[in-house]
């Protein structure tokens, strides 16, 4: 094999997994957009909000909230399951990338082409970011069939701002497994980490919502970006993109360095 374009490999090597989360996340998403009015009619899910009280809030709903598509596709998907799927999909990517290709004793194959450390985690990082675009657009585009279908209201441009931004939070907690990996050469430590700083950090920042105290450290929760704004009402906020951005940017530089300098014999 003649490796002359990383990315264009990297993109090849996806195609499955990516097609997999891609229609996963899509089907379950129209799925629910269109049996709501079903939903709304069996179960009063404001109702049953209100009697929650504030726990509701651990949901980041309030009484109404369940009312429309919108509200629903937020509490039953947005807040947990379409982060966690993400999150994984783009962590055991990224972790792949330096410390998956050492265990599979193909790094050296890798690097013995004319191809810099530097470039085979760019253009790699390039491609898993591609992944979680492709299985956000379907998601989109799933999502507003299975709307139109059930006659449900969903603005086409509001969902385009949070699935962006379950993007953003996937290449955020992607990138941290990456410098992870990048570091240490251990693929099971960098996805462990990546997923268990988003229950930690997912945690934290739905009990702040009813425990005062963690008010104090909600800013350090990217979920408090991710969702803070309610995209999928309310549109992108430029601040909370600008977080989870600069959070990629700097992790990646982070394994740029750590994957750089590491003696990849010892």
């Amino acid at each position: 094999m003649l490796l002359r374009n990383v990315f264009t490999k990297t993109v090849r090597d996806l195609r499955w997994p990516t097609f997999f989360v891609a229609i996963g996340l899509g089907t379950i998403t129209a799925y629910f957009a269109i049996l709501f009015p079903t939903y709304s009619k069996i179960i009063d899910m404001n109702a049953l909000l209100e009697k929650m009280g504030p726990a509701a809030k651990i949901l980041g709903a309030s009484v109404g909230d369940a009312g429309s598509l919108v509200g629903f596709l937020h509490i039953e998907l947005f807040s947990m399951i379409l982060p966690a799927v993400m999150v994984a999909f783009a962590a055991g990517m990224a972790s792949g990338f330096t410390a998956g290709e050492e265990s599979r004793g193909t790094i050296d194959v890798l690097l013995s082409y004319p191809v810099s450390r530097r470039r085979l985690v760019l253009e790699k990082t390039l491609a898993v970011t591609l992944g979680c675009v492709v299985a956000a657009g379907v998601v989109w585009v799933f999502a507003e069939v299975g709307a139109a279908i059930s006659a449900s209201a969903l603005p086409a441009d509001k969902l385009a701002s949070a699935l962006l931004m379950l993007v953003l939070l996937g290449l955020a907690f992607g990138s941290i497994a990456l410098a992870i990996s990048a570091y240490t050469g251990n693929r099971g430590a960098a996805i462990g980490v990546a997923v268990g700083s988003m229950v930690v950090m997912y945690l934290v920042d739905a009990l702040a919502n009813i425990v005062d105290g963690l008010n104090a450290i909600r800013p350090l929760s990217l979920f408090r970006y991710y969702m803070g704004n309610d995209p999928l009402r309310h549109g992108l906020a430029v601040g909370d993109v600008a977080v989870l951005t600069v959070v990629c940017l700097v992790f990646l530089g982070l394994a740029l360095v750590a994957f750089e300098r590491r003696d990849l014999a010892a």
